[in-house]
C-alpha cells in the first residue's frame, strides 16, 4: 500500500512539474499572426502578445485584447475579448516546439494606430472571419544594446516589403554607416533614388510606431552637383516657357566643393556669381519604412510610409516617426543632400554622399498615421498627397491628433494652439507626390506642462 502511495505522489509530483515547466515555457512575449479574408491589402495581422500560463489556464493580451484559456497537453483553446468585454474571438490549436498555430474565427481589428486606428475604431464592426493563426517566441533583445558599423552590399531604388533586409537590429541599438549616391544601386521597377537598408527592427510590428534618431549626417565627401534649371510646379508656366528655349549657361557649373569642417560649400566662380557660398545642411532626401501589403514604389515617390520626403531639417539630431506596416519595419535611406532650398525647386539638392550614425526605438501599440518628426525647436507633421492644398490638410489634421492625445486637449484647445504659433515649411514640389510639413514651437508646447 505504502507503495502504491509513493508511486501516485511520484506520479502527481511529474504532473505538477510538467505544469510549471510547461507554464515557465509558455509566460512571455509572443508575436500573433492571424491569416484570414480581412481585406484586399491586408491578408495578415500581427500583434504584440503576452502570455501568462497557471497550470493549465492562460491568460494575458492579444494585441489590445484580453486573451483567456487554457492549455491542456498540447492542446490550446483561447478567448479574445476587447476592452468593452464583448468577444473578439476564439481559437483552437496545439503547442509544437516552440510555437502555437490553430485555426478560428476573429473579429478583424481597426487596421492602424493614432487618428487612422480611432477613426477606423469608430466604424461599425465587422463580422468574424475564418482564420488561421500563428504563435511565435518574440525575438530576445541582448543584455546591453549594441553599435554595428554597417559597410551597405547593396542599395535598392524602391520602397517595397521584398526587397531582404541587410541587418536585423535591436531597439536601442546604434549604426554606423553611409548613403552613397548611386553606388551600387540596385533597381526594381521604375527605379530611382538609392536607399541603404533594409533595416530588420526586433519587434516591430504593423501598429506601433518605429522611431529614428539621426545621430550624425556628414558628408564624406568634398564634391556636390545641383541642377541649374527650375522645375514646373516652382515657377508659372509664362516663366517656364520663356526660359524653356535657353541653352545651358556653360559658365553655370552646378558643381560644388564642399568644406564639411568650415560648414560651407562654394560654387566654382561663374560671371553672375564669382563668390557664392552657402552654409552646408547635409540631410537625407529619403528616409522610409516598407509600404503597406504588396505595394511597391520607384525610390523617387513618397507617402504614408515616408520615402522621398525631401525635408531639409531631416539633419544630424532630428528623431523621425514611421507607422509600421509589416514585421521589422524594414528602414532604408539615402538620398543625401549637402544643402537644399525649400521644395526642392530645381530637382535636386546639393546630391552628395554622407556618413550615418543611428540609432532607434519602438512605440508599441500605437501608430502615427503619416511620418512625424521632432526637431530641437519643433514637433513636426508631414503631409503628403496629390495636391498641395490636401497636403496642407493632412499635416494639420495628424499634428493635431498628435498634440491631442499626447497633451490631452480637446479640438478648441488645440486650434487655439496652432493659431498663432502654427508653421508651414513646403518640403517637396518636383516628385510625383507632394510634401507639406506643418510644425509648432517646442517653446510654446512646453507651457502646457506648466
Amino acid at each position: 500500500m505504502a507503495k502504491q502511495w509513493i508511486k501516485m505522489a511520484t506520479l502527481a509530483g511529474a504532473i505538477a512539474l510538467t505544469h510549471l515547466c510547461m507554464a515557465q515555457n509558455v509566460s512571455g512575449d509572443w508575436v500573433g499572426q492571424v491569416t484570414g479574408p480581412f481585406d484586399n491589402q491586408y491578408t495578415a495581422q500581427y500583434n504584440h502578445v503576452a502570455l501568462k500560463a497557471t497550470g493549465t489556464k492562460l491568460s494575458g493580451m492579444w494585441g489590445a485584447n484580453t486573451l483567456t484559456g487554457t492549455l491542456t497537453g498540447a492542446k490550446v483553446d483561447i478567448t479574445l475579448t476587447n476592452p468593452s468585454g464583448k468577444p473578439m474571438g476564439t481559437l483552437t490549436g496545439t503547442m509544437g516546439g516552440d510555437s502555437f498555430s490553430g485555426t478560428g474565427s476573429v473579429v478583424p481589428a481597426p487596421r492602424g494606430g493614432g487618428a487612422g486606428g480611432a477613426m477606423a475604431a469608430a466604424l461599425p464592426p465587422q463580422p468574424p472571419s475564418a482564420v488561421t493563426w500563428k504563435l511565435t517566441r518574440a525575438a530576445t533583445p541582448p543584455a546591453a544594446a549594441k553599435t554595428y558599423d554597417f559597410d551597405p552590399p547593396v542599395s535598392y531604388g524602391t520602397y517595397s516589403a521584398a526587397e531582404p533586409p541587410n541587418l536585423h537590429i535591436f531597439p536601442g541599438d546604434t549604426v554606423n554607416t553611409q548613403s552613397r549616391a548611386g553606388v551600387n544601386a540596385i533597381h526594381h521597377g521604375t527605379g530611382g533614388d538609392a536607399n541603404v537598408g533594409p533595416f530588420y527592427v526586433e519587434g516591430a510590428l504593423p501598429g506601433d510606431t518605429l522611431v529614428v534618431h539621426f545621430i550624425k549626417i556628414r558628408p564624406n565627401t568634398l564634391i556636390g552637383r545641383q541642377g541649374s534649371r527650375f522645375n514646373q510646379y516652382a515657377v508659372t508656366q509664362a516663366y517656364s516657357l520663356a526660359t524653356a528655349a535657353d541653352t545651358t549657361d556653360p559658365g553655370v557649373d552646378g558643381g560644388w566643393e564642399q568644406y564639411p569642417d568650415q560648414g560651407i560649400a562654394k560654387l566654382p566662380p561663374s560671371p553672375g556669381l564669382p563668390h557664392l557660398t552657402i552654409p552646408l545642411k547635409p540631410m537625407l532626401g529619403c528616409i522610409s519604412v516598407a509600404p503597406p501589403g504588396e505595394e511597391q514604389w520607384g525610390g523617387t515617390d513618397l507617402g504614408v510610409f515616408g520615402g522621398n520626403l525631401d525635408y531639409n531639417d531631416n539633419v544630424s539630431g532630428t528623431t523621425v516617426y514611421f507607422p509600421v506596416f509589416h514585421p521589422g519595419a524594414l528602414l532604408g535611406f539615402g538620398d543625401a543632400h549637402g544643402a537644399m532650398g525649400d521644395g526642392e525647386v530645381v530637382g535636386t539638392g546639393l546630391e552628395t554622399s554622407v556618413d550615418v550614425t543611428f540609432s532607434v526605438d519602438l512605440i508599441k501599440g500605437y501608430a502615427t498615421p503619416q511620418v512625424r518628426a521632432e526637431t530641437a525647436d519643433y514637433l513636426i507633421s508631414f503631409g503628403v498627397s496629390g495636391s498641395v492644398p490636401e497636403s496642407i490638410q493632412l499635416a494639420t489634421s495628424q499634428l493635431a491628433e498628435w498634440i491631442k492625445h499626447d497633451y490631452k486637449l480637446n479640438d478648441s484647445e488645440v486650434a487655439l494652439l496652432f493659431g498663432d504659433s502654427l508653421k508651414y515649411d513646403i518640403a517637396e514640389l518636383v516628385d510625383p507626390h507632394f510634401d507639406v510639413v506643418a510644425k509648432v514651437p517646442k517653446s510654446v508646447v512646453a507651457t502646457l506642462n506648466k
